[in-house]
């Protein structure tokens, strides 16, 4: 248990609430029929090309082949799991998985996997967007919110400084006294009879 330390007191702590035992506290989020559509297809198709991998290692003789579709029948059901649940990352793997996948398949002439990896590639490129667009767009969102939490921090203007050109308040603030303003873009203000920063 955690003690204060001599001579200060601890902060008191907050109890934790909890609902109901099972349950989540949070909300699902809410998936479009389009992106779900995309998911349940490629998850599908992932399956099946598992599905006739593990078939395949039944029907190979040589060893090191039926490894072979035994480690890309188990990747196919990973990554159609995760595509399923919406890890845009797994759209890649799948991807890199069966051309891999295809190159053996090619070069022990299975028609069944070469089969089912093409279907595979036509449905995974053609429900691509979801995934790549998600992936940018949560990317994109990240960099937004640190941008914004920067420039309302430099941005914050107590004393009600306005730039000297076009009046407006929102001065990125520097600690040497300088500014510049984001409404006109001009260069370095001297605020505070500090020299003029040049950063």
């Amino acid at each position: 248990m955690y003690q204060a330390p001599v001579g200060e007191k601890a902060a008191p702590s907050e109890p934790i609430l909890k609902g109901e035992p099972g349950t989540r506290d949070e909300t699902p989020a809410v998936v479009e029929p389009r992106v779900r559509l995309a998911r349940i297809a490629c998850a599908a198709v992932l399956f099946a090309v598992a599905g006739t991998e593990f078939v395949s290692v039944i029907l190979t003789r040589p060893l090191l082949i039926a490894s072979f579709w035994g480690i890309f029948g188990f990747l196919a059901l990973v990554t159609g799991f995760y595509l399923y649940r919406g890890r845009f990352t797994a759209w890649g793997t799948a991807m890199i998985v069966d051309v891999f996948a295809l190159l053996v398949a090619i070069a022990v002439f299975d028609l069944f996997v070469i089969g089912a990896l093409v279907a595979s590639f036509v449905v995974l490129y053609t429900f691509r967007l979801p995934f790549g667009v998600g992936a940018w767009k949560i990317e994109s969102d990240k960099e937004n919110g640190k941008a914004r939490t920067l420039i309302d921090g430099r941005t914050q203007n107590p004393t009600g400084l306005r730039c000297p050109k076009c009046g407006a308040n929102t001065l990125w603030l520097a600690e040497d006294g300088s500014a510049f303003c984001l409404t006109c873009r001009a260069g370095t203000i001297e605020l505070a009879g500090n020299g003029p920063s040049r950063v």
